[in-house]
């Protein structure tokens, strides 16, 4: 009877420590992973783009006294002018990928902290004004002694023909993006 007795009572501690056993090797093979980002940054972009074909002069000659004569302004002929600016800030930009492939059972942790100031001053100018073909000046005398009139002639002002003027700008911002993947 004593070995009925010590079977039946050993039986439901054998069952216990059986069933707890997994628990505490479950325990036993996790591990926890963390993960922390801390990124801050400032950006201050400052552009300034300019194209010009203005600022052409073809104005007439002058003439002063006699029968003298400026001479006509010349002709300007120009190209397009493009102006073109692009910005592209890729600011705090963070992939974290964690693969735990233990089959462990801990905590995953991932901690990203972004901060950022971005700060864009562009300025896009084109331009083909400015010019100028004025006509030149004349003065005329006279001798008072021989009462012969004079004429004095100007010149024409000239042709100014200039091309198109395109300015584009652009600015783009990607701040503060945050991929995170985690794979068990």
């Amino acid at each position: 009877m004593i070995k009925k007795i010590l079977a039946g009572s050993l039986l439901p501690v054998m069952a216990f420590a059986m069933s707890v056993t997994p628990a505490l090797a479950s325990h036993w093979s996790s591990s926890n992973i963390s993960v922390d980002v801390d990124n801050s940054a400032y950006v201050k972009n400052i552009v300034n783009t300019d194209a010009s074909t203005g600022g052409n002069v073809a104005n007439g000659g002058n003439a002063n006294g006699g029968n003298a004569n400026g001479g006509n302004g010349g002709v300007i002929v120009t190209g397009n002018a493009d102006a073109i600016s692009t910005v592209l800030n890729d600011v705090n930009s963070t992939y974290t990928k964690v693969t735990a492939s233990c089959g462990c059972r801990g905590n995953i942790d991932v901690d990203v902290d972004n901060n950022a100031t971005v700060k864009n001053y562009v300025n896009t100018d084109a331009s083909t004004g400015g010019n100028t073909a004025n006509g030149g000046d004349a003065t005329g005398s006279s001798s008072h002694h021989h009462h012969h009139s004079s004429t004095a002639n100007a010149g024409d002002g000239g042709t100014i023909v200039t091309g198109n003027a395109y300015a584009d700008g652009a600015v783009g911002n990607l701040v503060n993006s945050t991929v995170t993947r985690i794979r068990r």
